[in-house]
């Protein structure tokens, strides 16, 4: 393999460095990548290494396509060895990738945003694996309730909405859990559908805040993305303007389109009517380090810029102080136009 980047795997999925690793840029990646969890830099390997403990087989995969750190996608081909032990059991895993230091990101020094993007994608494994136990606990006891007491009306309309709502949250889980890895799912989502949705979740707290909602949607047409991630990500924008209005004001969610130099753009504009953001806390907005209030509101606008920028659009914002804040997410729908 041509620029062949190879690591080896232990039991617990932990990132070793090979004494081969030579190279400058291989340098770069070992000091970046040496012990952490296979998970949290090559996702979508982790599934495939561990059958290779399970059933001791080398495997050869051709034009594998994988996520690299922060969404960077790169197709390579990969080699996966068992490393065996004197009675024949797996003791590790070579992973051996073509192509790789040419192509990875990784042969830079990670930015600060992308460790905290990988400490996010820890922490939400983390969250995901807490949660799930009691939840599979429950599910468990609801299903043995309604097979002991299925004769009893009540108990068993009331279990199948618990039992609903278990997989409702399970699937959220998932979807969480895949978001924060960096894995899309991209399909035709329609945006005003998902600003219909938000302003339906948002609206209770709103009126308790004495915030009102003006919506003026553009019928935009479908654009391919991840639903639950700008889901998020836009549901963080909106949730970010109405902690901004603590004491009442005006929440303003417009659409458009907008053609920007070779590419159409859907447009959707959020402004609040709060005290607006200091210079410079400004300037900070979108850091994981420069939150904007006492909440830390600037973590959300981190994560949903993170998503918007990994669907190939932008987030902007202006704001004055004492009048208000606007965002403005950019996310493309077409195919850049042929001259």
């Amino acid at each position: 393999m041509a620029n062949k980047f190879s690591f080896t795997a232990d039991k617990d999925l932990v990132i070793k460095i090979n004494a081969s690793c030579g190279k400058e840029a291989c340098n770069n990646i070992a000091v970046s990548i040496e012990g952490r969890k296979v998970r949290e830099i090559f996702p979508f390997l982790e599934k495939k290494i561990e059958l290779v403990f399970k059933d001791g087989r080398v495997r050869h995969i051709t034009g594998y396509k994988h996520t690299c750190v922060m969404g960077s996608t790169l197709s390579s081909d990969v080699e996966l060895a068992p490393v065996k032990g004197r009675k024949g059991e797996v003791k590790e895993v070579t992973v051996a990738l073509d192509n790789f230091l040419l192509e990875c990101p990784l042969n830079r020094k990670l930015s600060y945003s992308d460790e905290k993007m990988i400490e996010i994608g820890k922490t939400a494994s983390s969250l995901a694996h807490g949660v799930r136990n009691p939840l599979n606990a429950i599910k468990g006891a609801v299903v043995y309730l309604r097979e002991k007491y299925g004769h009893e009306a009540t108990l068993l309309e009331f279990s199948t909405i618990i039992n609903d709502e278990i997989n409702k949250l399970d699937n959220f889980i998932s979807n969480f859990l895949s978001a924060a890895k960096g894995e899309m799912k991209p399909a035709p989502v329609l945006l005003d559908d998902i600003l219909k949705r938000i302003t339906a979740m948002i609206r209770p707290r709103a009126e308790m805040q004495k915030i009102n909602i003006t919506q003026d949607l553009s019928s935009l047409p479908h654009i391919d993305a991840d639903y639950f991630q700008i889901e998020q990500a836009l549901f963080n924008v909106v949730n970010n303007a109405v902690e901004a209005m603590p004491e009442g004001g005006v929440l303003e969610i417009r659409t458009s389109l907008k053609w920007e130099k070779d590419r159409d753009y859907a447009v959707i504009k959020i402004s609040d009517t709060g005290e607006g953001i200091p210079r410079e806390k400004l300037r900070r907005l979108g850091e994981i380090r420069g939150g904007t209030g006492k909440n830390d509101r600037g973590f959300g606008i981190f994560i949903s810029r993170e998503i918007i920028k990994s669907h190939n659009g932008k987030l902007l914002w202006e704001s004055i102080s004492g009048k208000g804040t606007t965002f403005k997410i950019y996310l493309p729908f077409s195919a850049k136009r042929q001259a």
